[in-house]
């Protein structure tokens, strides 16, 4: 679960995040709707600590977050950001597999992984995770990027 309690951020006198509190709970799907400008990339990059806050406090599972140097929450947090983030020369899975590679983990381990998170999203295994992903549409790139950002 996460909570956001009075998160706030501000450059200069300028508030871009004014005091939002909410409770994201664990597998559910949040969306975050607003104007161009509104905050919405701003109050992610505070979760995922590549912004500091200026108040309030982002807790997962009861903990604050800054109490965990950054590039750990990281790797136990992510989103997937508008430009969906791909390696456009690599395949679904590859895209996929990207985090538990970076983490070490065995290539047994890190092909159930990839199936799960195919079955999971809905993604058909089979063609579609061989296809290369700059030949995707932003659509399905989208639907990819997602589950690579899913907690290890």
């Amino acid at each position: 679960m996460i909570s956001l309690e009075n998160l706030t951020k501000q450059y200069g006198a300028t508030a871009v995040v004014d005091g939002v509190s909410m409770v994201i709970e664990r597998n559910s799907i949040t969306v975050i709707v607003g104007t161009s400008g509104s905050g919405k990339s701003t109050l992610l990059r505070m979760i995922n600590r590549l912004v500091e806050p200026t108040r309030g406090r982002v807790l997962i599972d009861g903990a604050d977050t800054t109490g965990e140097p950054a590039h750990l929450l990281r790797r136990r947090i992510g989103y997937v950001i508008q430009g969906y983030g791909l390696f456009p020369h690599r395949t679904v899975a590859e895209n996929i597999a990207t985090v538990p590679r970076l983490l070490g983990w065995d290539e047994a381990r890190i092909r159930i992984r990839v199936a799960w998170l195919l079955s999971v999203f809905q993604i058909v295994p089979g063609a579609f995770a061989q296809a290369i992903t700059h030949k995707l549409s932003g659509v399905h790139q989208q639907l990819v990027g997602a589950p690579r950002e899913i907690d290890f």
